[in-house]
């Protein structure tokens, strides 16, 4: 969701480039933070706290990933589950 600070108004995000963009950044953080991790001025518990933000910022670039590649190839959606009926 993209939310317009100077209305308050929140609209769905539907631009892939700009998703794309956020995918970018968040790996570039997370990449940041392995880095960190491995520093030799990092603690063993510094660094399970970096990899976990790692990991976090990993996932959620997954997921814009896979939205924007949505947007992209519209008619590729993945099916929905069909419901079981016993």
């Amino acid at each position: 969701m993209a939310n317009d600070m100077a209305t308050g108004e929140v609209r769905p995000q539907t631009d892939a480039a700009a998703l794309l963009e956020e995918v970018a950044e968040l790996e570039a953080r997370a990449a940041r933070k392995e880095k960190q991790a491995g520093a030799a001025w990092c603690s063993a518990e510094g660094a399970i706290y970096l990899e976990r933000d790692a990991a976090d910022f990993r996932e959620r670039a997954a997921v814009k990933r896979a939205k924007a590649q949505q947007l992209c190839n519209p008619g590729h959606a993945v099916p929905q589950k069909e419901e079981c009926h016993a």
